[in-house]
């Protein structure tokens, strides 16, 4: 008879923390003895324990420099999937022991074990960011590198998190990176729900399309947005085209929204407000069902990620999540379909957790507003009005972007 074995002990680190000169190796191979991460195998009344055994290792490098090892482990046989998957979200002890970062996986019949000389750094300073092609951004650092997410590959995100943990700062980044990297590319469209206070400050930049500080311009400024997808998935038709990124075009349109929150209908709200709320919401929704494919980008932030002010079909079609701190498991889970987040650190602005396929923790890069400014100076517009859309702007040829 086969078992598999998984104490919920406490206390089993003691020879581990008692050994200062042992291996990293060695101290992996007691704490799997020690919390009895093995098989047992019966024989009438004997009784004998088969744990993983050491195969080989080899160095992690970022770039040209080492930042950890990998130690591959055989296996025994009868050891079920599902408790190999339990070994990987219980890592904590292993991190513990060991006083380092490690990342336990089951890859290519192996059990690996990850371990980094370095923690993840509590600040990160935007001006370390090296130069990436293609419509890639920053999300963060970890003790295994840089975070970089593709908007090309994955075109809508989420973000959350509790005011003061880095939110805005994130968005900033996003913005300041993708404006330096693709200055004539890059169209924005700007929803910064705090009465503009955040992003009223780039509204002259000449990437700046249009800005709205309040819900009744987020619904002018989501309508324009809605009636040009229609023209140009009219266009994509006539041409066949089905993908932006298999086309000649180059432009991409963003669309960022900072406290989605407050287009969330409420049960007090006039009938006209709801109205008014819900179509915002409707074409946000729009935006990440059928956009993506015509060039459209969203990034959906909110404060508060409740099933009201994180409509269910932003979230869905939006396989970025990026969360910064929150208040509770339920909070959380609204944001990135796991526990984690309401488990940041409190005292580290700027920590998050980034959901696609997997859930990893990293520091997001830090730029200031003097900085940002600085930076984005060179393209500021004399007379450049992002508060009001033209008439026509067919008629007018400020829309470039398919409409010929």
């Amino acid at each position: 008879m086969l078992e598999w074995i998984i104490p919920l002990a406490v206390g089993t680190l003691a020879i581990v923390t008692k050994s200062p000169k042992k291996s990293d190796r060695k101290k992996i191979e007691t704490i799997m003895r020690n919390v009895n991460y093995g098989v047992r195998k019966t024989k009438g009344e004997e009784e004998t324990y088969l744990y993983p055994t050491y195969k080989k290792k080899e160095k992690l490098f970022d770039g040209d420099t080492q930042i950890g090892t990998r130690y591959f482990y055989n296996i025994p046989l009868g050891l079920p999937a599902s408790k190999l998957a339990k070994m990987e979200k219980e890592v904590k002890v292993f991190t513990d022991g060991l006083q380092k970062p490690v990342e336990v996986a089951y890859k290519k019949g192996m059990l690996q074990f990850s371990v980094y000389d370095e923690e993840i750094p509590e600040l990160f300073p935007y001006s370390e960011l090296p130069d990436k092609e293609g419509w890639v951004a920053p999300i963060g650092k970890r003790f295994d590198g840089l975070v970089w997410h593709n908007f090309d590959h994955v075109p809508h995100m989420t973000v959350a998190g509790t005011t003061r943990f880095g939110k805005t700062v994130f968005l900033k980044v996003l913005m300041t990176y993708l404006i330096e990297h693709h200055p004539d590319d890059i169209e924005l469209y700007l929803i910064d729900l705090k009465g503009g206070l955040e992003f009223g400050p780039y509204e002259r930049l000449k990437q700046v399309r249009r800005v709205a500080s309040n819900a009744e311009e987020g619904a002018l400024l989501l309508t324009e947005i809605h009636e040009r997808m229609e023209r140009m998935y009219k266009y994509f038709r006539t041409n066949g085209w089905t993908n932006v990124v298999d086309t000649p075009e180059q432009k991409r349109i963003f669309i960022i929204v900072d406290e989605a929150a407050q287009l969330a209908p409420e049960k007090w709200m006039t009938k006209e407000q709801k109205d008014l709320l819900g179509m915002c919401q409707y074409f946000l929704g729009e935006i990440t069902r059928i956009g993506g494919a015509l060039g459209f980008r969203e990034v959906f932030c909110t404060q508060y990620p409740t099933a009201d002010t994180l409509p269910r079909s932003v979230k869905q079609n939006s396989d970025a999540k990026v969360s910064f701190r929150l208040p509770s498991g339920y909070a959380s889970q609204v944001a990135i379909d796991d526990y984690g987040a309401e488990e940041l650190p409190s005292d580290i602005k700027g920590r998050a957790l980034f959901k696609t396929h997997e859930l990893r923790e990293m520091q997001v890069p830090y730029i200031s507003d003097k900085e940002m400014k600085a930076r984005l100076k060179q393209w500021e517009v004399k007379n450049h009005d992002p508060h009001h859309a033209p008439k026509n702007e067919e008629q007018t040829g400020e829309d470039t972007f398919y409409i010929r």
